[in-house]
């Protein structure tokens, strides 16, 4: 077990290691006035923007070049090279999984509605045999009738008729 780990399960300052640390931080309130302290110091927020609008362009310089916006190698897949293009696949499928996971747990908001007998649209008190409220069916009983109205099978009719 590291240092790090043992001060993380046991509470402690991970900068003194003396104190207890704040709640959900690992610091304590001591190091945390005196990191504030050296932060108001040293960060200067105009040589951030500016740092900002060099990153900015930078990105577009080597878009247009046909670079890698990671690194300076030549971009064979999209924006990427070859490595940073599988480091970005691999994070948005990670990413995409998570929030998959996270939505799964959370509940479907339509499953949520039906089970408390609300509408699946609009979350209003349904019609007594209903998956919707009066409003939200009435809506979709005159968009399905202008939708088989315009539909391209029904052109077909009109024209061959």
């Amino acid at each position: 077990m590291t240092d790090y780990e043992w001060l993380t399960e046991h509470g402690f300052c991970h900068k003194c290691g003396k104190q207890k640390a704040a709640p959900h931080r690992k610091f304590c309130f001591d190091c945390l006035d005196k990191i504030r302290e050296i932060n108001a110091k040293t960060y200067d927020p105009v040589k951030a923007h500016e740092y900002q609008e060099r990153r900015r362009e930078l990105y577009q310089e080597h878009k247009e070049n046909g670079i890698c916006i990671r690194c300076s190698k030549p971009a064979t897949h999209g924006l990427y090279c070859y490595e940073h293009f599988i480091k970005a696949k691999s994070h948005n499928m990670e990413t995409a999984e998570r929030r998959k996971r996270e939505r799964h747990e959370r509940g479907l908001i339509p499953d949520i509605r039906k089970r408390e007998g609300l509408c699946l649209r609009c979350g209003q008190p349904v019609l007594s045999d209903k998956l919707y409220c009066k409003n939200c069916y009435e809506d979709l009983l005159k968009s399905q009738k202008v939708a088989s109205l315009k539909s391209p099978w029904r052109e077909n009719e009109k024209r061959t008729v």
